[in-house]
């Protein structure tokens, strides 16, 4: 750090007049600066640099000419495509951009040379995987002027069981992404082989990296995966033991799974359409290296914190085998206990990690009721909808978020504009057509009169912006229908919702401009 930037951070009145310099030939003019004045020459130290600075440099020699970038394999992008490419890198509509990416891709072209220094300064994984494929030769070639732009060399493409000739050489000095990517490819092709090479690294690697690395025995997980994840359950690190007893619990045949159905099946029962609940009252060490936490987390009693953990770990089926009972009725069983709450709450997670389509809805529809209720006790979380939705089949989900909107004057689903995330996208045609009616007939009937209507916590309103994404092409033309707001001078709410309708119909037609342009 420089004397002026010490100086500034420190106060001129705090120290004798410093010496300020730059290392820079700025100093010669410094020098000149009459003394006494502390603080101007300070300032005019300042500003002298910051010019210095922006008057730029002399670009740096280079032994010889580098290589030439290699041939393209692609065709560029047409210009009216490159404008609208354009558009997006700056900023608008920006939100279409993977998708964009995505469909040039899809119809073998790439980006214009114009386009790639912004192409390449994309951060997020999600734009970099989409524009990874259309940067062409150019692109990769200048990736290796700009440090910022070095991730294009060591990126791995996901290519569908493509494995690259120096995979090894990756793994082995790879950035911790790189080696994730490629760990993933070869358990798919050879589990036993990958799982070889991370026992050997494993004990050489960071806390954070063996975590990462942790994640892809997701695939191909088997019996044979069970020595190796029983060790890391005494593994140093809390963050990496705590990972590996969801991974045991989907190998049906492990001994951790046949402990944890043990314990469930010695605290819970069902005889005679009635649960009973047998929870010990002092913590068993021995969960502990299962992962069992024993303390629970605010405003939840021990007991049903060990519960709720443990059912998390068994299959839901599991009770539905032994009991011979369905889900919807079990559901309605442990809503009747105690302890119900809990119950259903490890049941829900269950669910999700051993992927139990048969209990997702019922469980769904358990915590859609429990929303309109003031609050809802024994469990760590008010609303697990979000996360049970997205497991849901695509139209399943779509169905209940459907219901949603159509009831939404009932307390329990005002909410149902932030369940759209959830929906894969494109939506389904047939929930489109209800949503553009259910819509229509909303801004019409628009009553702003009243004094708590704000246009921001109206759930129509607020799910213009995912709808602008989700809808299909086939419903292009009726949504960029004009649409017939009341008549009512001086509103600034109707002018609100003008306002959003425009950029809604503007998206659209950008996407209809996309399918037009690229050409599949």
């Amino acid at each position: 750090m420089h004397t002026i930037a010490t100086t500034a951070l420190v106060g001129t009145a705090r120290q004798d007049q410093p010496a300020l310099t730059t290392d820079s030939p700025v100093d010669t003019l410094i020098a000149q600066f009459p003394a006494g004045e502390a603080e101007r020459a300070l300032l005019l130290s300042a500003g002298a640099l910051t010019i210095y600075r922006q008057a730029g440099k002399v670009a740096e020699s280079i032994p010889e000419m580098p290589v030439s970038a290699k041939a393209e394999q692609r065709p560029a992008c047409s210009l009216s495509v490159s404008m609208l490419l354009h558009r997006m890198l700056l900023g608008e509509h920006n939100d279409l951009l993977p998708e964009a990416l995505v469909r040039l891709d899809k119809a073998g072209l790439r980006l214009p040379y114009e386009l790639l220094p912004m192409a390449l300064a994309l951060h997020t994984s999600k734009l970099r995987d989409a524009v990874y494929p259309v940067l062409g030769e150019r692109g990769s070639w200048l990736s290796q002027f700009n440090p910022a732009w070095s991730w294009v060399n060591g990126y791995v493409p996901h290519l569908e069981g493509a494995f690259p000739s120096d995979a090894e050489t990756i793994w082995q000095e790879g950035t911790t992404t790189q080696r994730c990517e490629i760990l993933r490819r070869l358990r798919a092709i050879d589990a036993g082989k990958a799982r070889a090479w991370l026992e050997s690294a494993w004990k050489q690697e960071k806390a954070e990296v063996r975590l990462e690395l942790l994640q892809t025995l997701e695939i191909g997980l088997s019996v044979e995966d069970e020595p190796f994840l029983e060790r890391i359950l005494d593994d140093r690190a809390a963050s990496v033991k705590s990972a590996v007893p969801r991974l045991l619990a989907r190998i049906p045949t492990s001994a951790f799974a046949e402990r944890m159905r043990s314990r469930v099946d010695a605290i819970l029962t069902y005889t005679q359409g009635k649960l009973k609940l047998k929870l010990p009252t002092t913590f068993d060490i021995t969960w502990q290296r299962d992962g069992i936490a024993e303390k629970p987390q605010a405003g939840l009693g021990e007991r049903a914190w060990w519960l709720i953990q443990l059912l998390a770990f068994v299959p839901p089926a599991h009770c539905e085998e032994q009991w011979q009972a369905g889900p919807g009725e079990l559901i309605a069983a442990a809503d009747a206990d105690k302890f119900g709450k809990s119950i259903i709450e490890g049941w829900s997670r269950a669910a999700q990690l051993f992927s139990e389509r048969q209990w997702l809805s019922p469980l769904w529809d358990w915590w859609q009721q429990q929303q309109g209720k003031k609050k809802l006790g024994g469990t760590t979380i008010s609303d697990m909808r979000d996360t049970l939705i997205a497991y849901l089949p695509s139209r399943e989900a779509e169905a209940k978020v459907q219901q949603m909107f159509i009831n939404s004057t009932l307390p329990e689903d005002t909410d149902w504009d932030d369940l759209l995330a959830e929906l894969p996208i494109p939506w389904s045609g047939e929930f489109s057509e209800a949503y553009l009616r259910t819509l229509r007939n909303h801004v019409a009937s628009l009553q702003t009169g009243g004094k708590n209507y704000y246009p921001y916590s109206d759930p129509w309103y607020n799910s213009l912006e995912r709808a602008a994404l989700g809808l299909p092409a086939s419903c292009f033309a009726a949504a960029v229908t004009p649409w017939a707001l009341p008549n009512v001078a001086n509103d600034w709410q109707i002018e609100q919702w003008r306002q959003q309708l425009q950029v809604f119909t503007e998206t659209l037609r950008t996407r209809q401009r996309l399918i037009e342009e690229i050409k599949l």
